[in-house]
This record gives C-alpha cells, sequence and structure tokens, in this order.
C-alpha cells in the first residue's frame, strides 16, 4: 500500500511501535510540560492522565476549571481545602497568605496509582482569573519601569515559583500541566510555568485550525501572551504535537497504515509543523509528531472506572448507562503508543 513520501517516515514508525522495535523518539528531555490546545474535546485531561500513570515522582497539576484530570484522581477533589488557585491568587491579590504542601498524593484517592504521584486540584473559580490577572497587570502600568517589570514577573512566574517549591518539598522529578480550551488566565500562567509544550490534535479541521492559533499566540508580539513580556522572557517550545483519535486502514496486512481521514489530518499537520518548525525542540519535523489510536470503548471503560490505558485487557466489560462496552484488541497498541509517547518526553 503506497504511502505519501511527506508522512511515509511517520506512518512507517507505526509498524515499529505496534512492535515494541523502537522505544522514543530523539527529543530533548525536559522536567515539566504543558499539555494544551485552544480547543476542547480533543483528548487534553485523558493524555495527561494516563502520561502520569507511565511515570514516576511526578506532580500532575490540574488548571482547568472544569477539573476533569482532578476528577481521574479523586472524584471528591473539590472538597479539597487547598487547590491550584490557592497558589496563585496571593501574586494576584496583595495580602493574601501562601499555601505550602498543596499537592495530594494519587494513591490516596485513586487504588489505581501505587507509585510516588501527587497532583494538585483544580478549582471552578478558575474561571475568574483571567479578570484578576486583568486587573492586576494594569495596576503595574503605573510603576517604574523596574518595579514594573518585576510586580509583572511576580504575576507571570506565580504558577512556576510554586510548582517548583512543590517538587523541591515533595522531592519528585517531573511535572505534567493540564489546561483548558482558552488562553487567558491559568493556561496563560501554565505556559510560563513550563519548559516545552505538548499539543494534542485531534483529526479534523478545528484542531488544526487550533494548532495554526497557538502559532500565532507564541510569536505575535501583539498576543495576550507576549504584549506584557520583559524583553528578556523565554517563549516556550513544543516538545511534541499528538494526533489523536486516529483510525487505521481495514485493508488486509495493511493494520498499521491509517486510514484516510487521517493521512488528510496527518498530511495537513505535518506541512503546519514543517512551517512553523522554529516552535519546536529541533528542526525535524518528523521528530515531533506521534499517532495516538481512538481509544473507543477502551476510553470509555478508563474514563468510567478513573483506571489508566495501561491496566486494561482486551475483552473487559462494564456497562455505562446501561449500554455495555467492551475492551477491543487495539489496546495493546494504544498502551504502546502511550508508552513511546512518554518515553519521548521524559
Amino acid at each position: 500500500m503506497l504511502v505519501d513520501s511527506a508522512i511515509k517516515t511517520i506512518v512507517d514508525r507505526q509498524y515499529d511501535i505496534a512492535n515494541g522495535t523502537i522505544n522514543s523518539l530523539p527529543l530533548p528531555k525536559h522536567k515539566k510540560y504543558t499539555i494544551c490546545n485552544l480547543r476542547g474535546g480533543i483528548g487534553k485531561s485523558t493524555l495527561s492522565f494516563n502520561l502520569t500513570y507511565l511515570a514516576n515522582k511526578i506532580l500532575a497539576v490540574d488548571t482547568c476549571p472544569q477539573g476533569n484530570l482532578s476528577y481521574f484522581f479523586d472524584d471528591n477533589y473539590f472538597t479539597s481545602n487547598v487547590n491550584v488557585r490557592d497558589m496563585i491568587l496571593p501574586y494576584i491579590v496583595p495580602g493574601l497568605g501562601r499555601a505550602t504542601r498543596i499537592a495530594h498524593r494519587i494513591s490516596a484517592t485513586n487504588h489505581f496509582f501505587t507509585n510516588e504521584s501527587f497532583y494538585v486540584p483544580s478549582d471552578e473559580q478558575l474561571y475568574l482569573l483571567p479578570a484578576q490577572m486583568t486587573t492586576a497587570v494594569n495596576q503595574t502600568s503605573g510603576l517604574p519601569s523596574p518595579q514594573r517589570e518585576q510586580a509583572l514577573e511576580s504575576i507571570l512566574l506565580s504558577l512556576k515559583n510554586e510548582i517548583d517549591r512543590e517538587l523541591a518539598e515533595l522531592e519528585l522529578e517531573t511535572c505534567l500541566i493540564d489546561t483548558s480550551p482558552f488562553f487567558s488566565g491559568a493556561t496563560h500562567l501554565a505556559w510560563h510555568a513550563t519548559d516545552a509544550l505538548i499539543v494534542p490534535v485531534r483529526t479534523d479541521q478545528q484542531s488544526i485550525n487550533s494548532l495554526n492559533l497557538i502559532f500565532k499566540v507564541l510569536s505575535d508580539p501583539a498576543s495576550e501572551f507576549r504584549r506584557h513580556l520583559p524583553s528578556d522572557f523565554p517563549t516556550p517550545k513544543i516538545q511534541m504535537v499528538v494526533l489523536t483519535h486516529c483510525g487505521w486502514s481495514t485493508v488486509r496486512n495493511a493494520r498499521n497504515i491509517p486510514n484516510q481521514q487521517t493521512v488528510i489530518y496527518l498530511k495537513m499537520l505535518k506541512d503546519l509543523v514543517s512551517r512553523n518548525i522554529s516552535h519546536f525542540t529541533t528542526d525535524d519535523p518528523d521528530n515531533h509528531i506521534a499517532l495516538l489510536d481512538d481509544f473507543l470503548g477502551s476510553g470509555r471503560i478508563s474514563s468510567a472506572l478513573s483506571k489508566p490505558i495501561q491496566l486494561l485487557e482486551a475483552g473487559d466489560t462494564m456497562r455505562i448507562n446501561r449500554v455495555k462496552v467492551s475492551v477491543n484488541d487495539s489496546v495493546a497498541k494504544c498502551k504502546k503508543q502511550l508508552e513511546f509517547i512518554s518515553n519521548s518526553i521524559w
């Protein structure tokens, strides 16, 4: 079966991933990643949940007010006394005391986790953070230049400073930040807190458009991200784009060849990454694109049980809303894809 030369390297790699003969992409390793795309429903929280399970000594931080990642870790997370908003707010509202030891051990509330993993829960009041940040930033405008830059830096690096403190206090090695589909507020701070970005992109045009919007936000001097930045502030690079909800050919002996819809969006994605390669951590576009199956029944069961994909087995079943849902054989390939992504970032 012929494969377009533009995506041949990426497609050929799927055989090696499925067979376990390739371990990772040749990428620089970082300590802190932010998973983001300025669109909802593409698998950010699901990817964050499963990558957290595959890591050890990790801090997962949920900055999305919807709290999907927090729910995976603890279905009563919203009863927590302290959360990610408590980390940020003292830097924005003068006079508030700063909380410490905010992170929770995941294994205390999700028995599928047995390693040294912690998380910082979300808060629905994060919806208010963009307005609070705008007010705080505007209040710095009347300050003399050195003081203004110091005040801005305190706001913009608030989440970074608090995450670094938690990592040091808990002696953790890595961090993964889940974000909302909106740039303003906590997502903005997450970009300053991270070493690199991981961008899930679904096989649809809206997701491709959202990735293009990320490139614009990162590069446009007038964007909300850049217009308040002191001149020496770094801009995060993108480590990986994960094309989610991929489908595969049903032709005999072509089970690792993408189907026509996936090929269309993979070619569009490769072209977009190639044209914006300066935003990535290497100069080879093929290094930065990973494919991830549509989880189908596996994903529904994983979400319903807050159980990582790695622990599911083909044939597992359960009833969800009175409908029987099954894990099919493709879960084995999903596991290897997730392991490949994890090995490529840590």
